[in-house]
């Protein structure tokens, strides 16, 4: 599930909710949901475990190597 789905599946408390357990705010998962900001592999991990496999990692960041993925990781824009 990525950053879109979860906001419109749980609402303001359930993200807010969310951002605390994490350590987060709900402004800067917004600015992440969209591609305003890119979250780091840390938060996209805590996501992950906050959310209790809701949210993934590599759904959350699929620019990175994660291990265990089969795939490789998605070009990032304008990197070469």
């Amino acid at each position: 599930m990525n950053l879109q789905a979860y906001f419109a599946q749980h609402g303001t408390p359930g993200v807010k909710a969310l951002a605390e357990r994490v350590g987060s705010g709900v402004a800067y998962l917004q600015h992440c949901k969209y591609g305003n900001r890119r979250m780091s592999a840390d938060l996209a991990l805590r996501l992950e475990w906050a959310s209790g496999g809701e949210l993934t990692a590599p759904e959350l960041r699929p620019d990175l190597p994660w291990p265990g993925s089969s795939t490789p990781p998605a070009p990032t824009p304008g990197v070469v």
